[in-house]
């Protein structure tokens, strides 16, 4: 078992569960691929962080996912996260709320801890 993780200008094309990660910290994406190394569950991660300056591919990123984690904390693309909050695939974290979004996570780990203690069915650890 092994996850993709994914940055611009890259994209994979197989049949895992794809989640878009918008501005995740650091130690965020460590954490999580440390998950994705240890469960029975194979993901493409797909990572956007706002220096890569490429909504293009984050439209392709944000179209071929199955979920999108998004971190609110205000930067210059704060207008284009937001917009991504919209959709009913996206889950949030960070600073800002949204009324009109009840799919608020703590961190996106959570996401994934969630959605492999759904889809898992054989259990090898205790998450």
């Amino acid at each position: 078992m092994y996850s993709n993780f994914v940055t611009p200008p890259d994209f994979v094309e197989d049949e895992y569960h794809s989640v878009l990660l918008v501005d995740p910290t650091e130690t965020e994406v460590v954490d999580i691929s440390l998950l994705c190394k240890n469960v029975g569950t194979d993901f493409n991660v797909y990572v956007y962080l706002e220096q890569y300056n490429d909504l293009k591919w984050l439209e392709t990123a944000f179209n071929k996912s199955d979920a999108v984690c998004i971190n609110t904390t205000i930067n210059g693309i704060s207008p284009v996260k937001d917009q991504l909050t919209e959709h009913n695939k996206a889950y949030y974290y960070g600073p800002k709320s949204f009324f009109d979004n009840d799919r608020r996570v703590e961190t996106p780990i959570e996401y994934f801890i969630n959605y492999v203690k759904v889809t898992n069915t054989t259990p090898f650890f205790d998450l």
